[in-house]
């Protein structure tokens, strides 16, 4: 074979590996055996790139045959007799020209030369000098081909890397779900997300997939609150309280707070114990039916992509660190029951189109964030609801119709700056179980009609400008309620007697009012009581001995009235009690020993009261206990106090 030969063999082959379609399957594939497997190789390598190798019985044949790969030999080795090569790519120096036949006498089988066709390539050439030259030329073809397949599938990843991102960035633009600023912006959690999704995400999905882009809406919501850019590892590098198995290649029915359709919800097996992934029968893809995040250090802005996740029944991301506004598209999650954001620092209004698009939920919870504006008139569509809290933001406007919501149970409004007339209309709402009115502008009196409301535990109405008397008939048909409070008002009167209905009252607060008269005894049949709050009135009388019957109570304060008389001794009896406030009134006489008896007390004021004499040796005996932590009272010539925490 001549050099330019050579040349022209090693220029055909690189020119081949130059373009992307020039080599064939079978090429790339003898150069693939030709890193492993030398003796085959090199034996098929000779047949796809046909080299001339010449012996002493061949001659230059001008006529050789095309082989029946499409790639004509150079040179053919021709002998005396047919000049024909075998297809195992041996070369006959013969006169038969066949050495398969089995009836050749001269045909060996076990001869070397047909098993290492190698040797044939180097052996049978009839100058040795150019035995260098032709390994050369074969170790130069078998490189160039590996380079050029290298090289192509090297493009070839990368152009399936890049179209794989680019269907999956077309596909979340045409849904709406991201903007293509966010989406395209390296560092944004959109951003991202899809490189996670398209690149890093072990679980492979295809963009066709509907469940690919539930993977990429909780990757959103991941890489936006967790704190970490991390596309390998990330879900040990956030700052989630418990990020277990997010954005690995599980399925997103088996990372932390998901819970998918058909799934149960309350799996007997902890996360914290170890699940075989394969065998979990929540290690699968499906729609997201609950995504609870509660309480689990997320901090960033809400995602809008959670739209995403269409077939979404409870999302509870409340006691976080979310900020931003609530996004408009979750108004298309329909089938949405429970939306419970409670205790982020959300802001913005409340959109209206919630209302109509989330006729479904039952749970409307956008409590203790900084929402303004008013409360939506349009929630009156939301007619399976609840429950409904939006209390502690700074929503303002007046407090709409909520006839339509029949089915509501509680209604906690407080800590807002709402103002009108007391609503009167909640009062349809027989199946109220807690009205939560508190601190707001509201004015009027209390209105009878609350009495339609039988169903009521709660009833807080505190610090609302409420003026009038409180309506004695509400407590006799209103006989569930545990917690009364309506303090911080401007009700006067006397407090009714019809309270003794409420045997099942724990919390009794109606401080920080105009109430006159005296306590009335049937404060007595409140057996459950715990608290006790009267202070700030103008309450007068002396504190009734029936008080012992309750001795569950834990906190009494009757401070700043006109209360007369002794302290009880029958106060001894409570022997729950912690806080004993009774400063600023007129009781006089000598402070009742029995009050050592109360070892749990903590808190003690005496001040600004007649008594005289000194305080007894077993109040003082508590404060040596470190039980007792404050005792005030007039340190005077009247009353002596060795033991007082602070005397007035």
């Amino acid at each position: 074979m001549s050099s330019a030969d050579g040349d022209g063999l090693v220029r055909r082959a690189a020119s081949a590996a130059e373009t992307e379609t020039g080599l064939s399957d079978s090429k790339i594939e003898i150069a693939r055996k030709f890193l492993y497997d030398e003796d085959e190789s090199m034996s098929t390598l000779g047949e796809v790139f046909p080299v001339s190798v010449t012996s002493s019985s061949t001659n230059t044949n001008a006529n050789a045959n095309t082989r029946s790969h499409g790639y004509p030999s150079r040179n053919t080795r021709t002998g005396s007799g047919s000049g024909n090569r075998n297809r195992n790519g041996n070369l006959s120096g013969n006169n038969n020209g066949n050495r398969n036949d089995p009836n050749n006498p001269n045909n060996n089988n076990n001869n070397s030369s047909h098993s290492r066709t190698i040797n044939t390539l180097v052996y049978h050439s009839k100058n040795s000098k150019h035995r260098g030259r032709k390994i050369f030329c074969a170790i130069v073809v078998a490189a160039t081909i590996i380079v050029s397949i290298y090289g192509i599938e090297r493009h070839q990843y990368h152009h399936r890397r890049g179209g794989r991102l680019q269907q999956f960035q077309t596909l979340i633009l045409e849904l709406g779900l991201t903007s293509q600023s966010d989406l395209e912006t390296p560092g944004t959690a959109q951003h991202q997300a899809v490189l996670w999704l398209a690149e890093s995400d072990g679980a492979g999905l295809r963009s066709n997939d509907p469940l690919a882009l539930q993977r990429y809406a909780l990757a959103v919501l991941y890489y936006g609150s967790a704190g970490t850019r991390d596309q390998l590892h990330p879900a040990s590098t956030g700052h989630w309280i418990e990020p277990a198995h997010w954005l690995t290649k599980s399925g997103i029915c088996y990372w932390h707070g998901v819970v998918c359709e058909g799934d149960d919800p309350n799996p007997d097996t902890a996360v914290d114990i170890e699940i075989d992934i394969e065998t979990s029968t929540t290690d699968h893809h499906g729609f997201v039916r609950s995504l609870e995040l509660s309480e689990n250090g997320l901090d960033g802005p809400l995602p809008s992509e959670l739209s995403a996740l269409t077939r979404l029944y409870k999302l509870d991301l409340s006691r976080n660190s979310l900020t931003g506004t609530l996004p408009k598209s979750y108004a298309s999650l329909t089938l949405l029951r429970d939306l419970v954001l409670r205790g982020n620092q959300i802001y913005g209004n409340i959109p209206s189109t919630y209302g109509h698009a989330l006729s479904n939920l039952r749970q409307l919870n956008l409590g203790e964030n900084k929402l303004v504006g008013p409360i939506p008139d349009q929630i009156e569509h939301m007619v399976e609801l609840r429950s409904l809290g939006l209390d502690k933001n700074e929503l303002t406007g007046t407090i709409p119709d909520l006839e339509d919501l029949t089915k509501l149970k509680q209604l906690v409004l407080d800590e807002n700056q709402l103002k009108g007339p007391f609503p009167t209309r909640v009062c349809n709402l027989a199946g109220l179980v807690v009205l939560d009115l508190s601190r707001n502008h509201l004015t009027g009196v209390l209105p009878e009609e609350l009495a339609t409301l039988t169903r009521l535990e709660k009833l807080l109405l505190r610090e609302m400008n409420l003026m009038g008397t409180i309506p004695p008939e509400i407590f006799k048909r209103v006989t569930r309620l545990t917690e009364l409070a309506l303090s911080d008002n401007k009700l006067t009167g006397e407090i009714p007697t019809t309270i003794g209905h409420l045997k099942d009252l724990h919390g009794f607060f109606l401080g920080e009012n105009k109430l006159t008269g005296s306590i009335p005894r049937q404060v007595g049949l409140m057996s459950d009581l715990q608290s006790l709050e009267l202070q700030g009135n103008n309450i007068d009388g002396t504190i009734p001995d029936i008080i012992l019957a309750l001795n569950g109570l834990e906190h009494m304060n009757v401070a700043r009235n006109k209360l007369q008389g002794p302290i009880p001794t029958a106060i001894g009896h409570l022997h729950r009690l912690q806080t004993l406030f009774v400063e600023d009134n007129q009781l006089e006489g000598a402070i009742p020993s029995e009050i050592g008896n109360l070892q749990t007390l903590k808190q003690v004021r005496l001040y600004e009261n007649k008594f005289e004499g000194s305080i007894p040796k077993e109040v003082c005996e508590l404060t040596t206990d470190e039980e007792l932590v404050y005792l005030g009272a007039d340190c005077t010539k009247e009353l002596t106090c060795e033991c007082c925490t602070n005397c007035f």
